[in-house]
């Protein structure tokens, strides 16, 4: 009787022990996807202040090219400006797909198969942000030298290439400082890393504890 009691007992421990593992592996999940969640929602209010500043920037360049504001005197004055607007556009481009690729993505696959997801969406728009970076500032760099014509009407070439060079040594100080200061690292992309490395270590450990 007593053995039989004590099976009994053994077996209601076992259960409760099978429910406790269940509920926190539950409970582990729904933290976890909601921390991924509020950073999802985060990167979308990111593209749409995104959207509102590449369009801005679109209109600005656009009445520059138009109406000529500056005054330039010859056509190759604007040719930083047209650059400029190529490549905010094709940045406004590449913002709507990178939007896209995540949109198609599922929040209620799987947490660990949505995250990877997300995270193969920007490894795969990496390259493409380095060197597109890259261009669109050697191009911001030239639109100082769209006003040098006007320039050499009211000084000499020595003042006037002077005149230019601050701007442009401004500008590279400031993006070098911002890089070193760490400002253009996705950093929505490294706590979607943390959430994916935090989720794999515990279902590991789940795993251990069913083991």
């Amino acid at each position: 009787m007593d053995l039989e009691l004590l099976k009994s007992s053994w077996e209601n421990m076992e259960k409760k022990m099978q429910h406790t593992q269940a509920f926190s592996q539950h409970v582990i999940e729904s933290v976890i996807a909601s921390r991924v969640s509020t950073t999802t929602d985060r990167i979308k209010a990111l593209y749409r202040s995104f959207y509102f500043v590449l369009g801005v920037e679109i209109f600005a360049l656009t009445a520059v090219l138009a109406g000529n504001p500056f005054d330039f005197a010859y056509n190759f004055q604007f040719i930083p400006f047209a650059l400029l607007l190529c490549g905010v556009a094709v940045a406004l481009i590449n913002l709507v797909g990178l939007h896209k690729s995540i949109n198609r993505l599922s929040p209620d696959m799987r947490i660990d198969n949505y995250l990877k997801g997300i995270l193969s969406v920007y490894e795969r728009n990496k390259k493409f942000e380095k060197w597109f970076g890259v261009i669109l500032l050697s191009i911001g760099l030239m639109v100082p030298f769209s006003f040098l014509p006007g320039k050499l009407e009211k000084m000499s070439l020595a003042n006037a290439l002077l005149d230019t060079a601050i701007p442009v040594a401004f500008s590279v100080i400031i993006f070098v400082v911002a890089m070193k200061a760490g400002l253009f690292r996705n950093r929505n992309k490294e706590r979607l890393e943390k959430e994916l490395d935090e989720w794999t270590k515990l279902k590991t450990l789940a795993k251990s504890l069913e083991d």
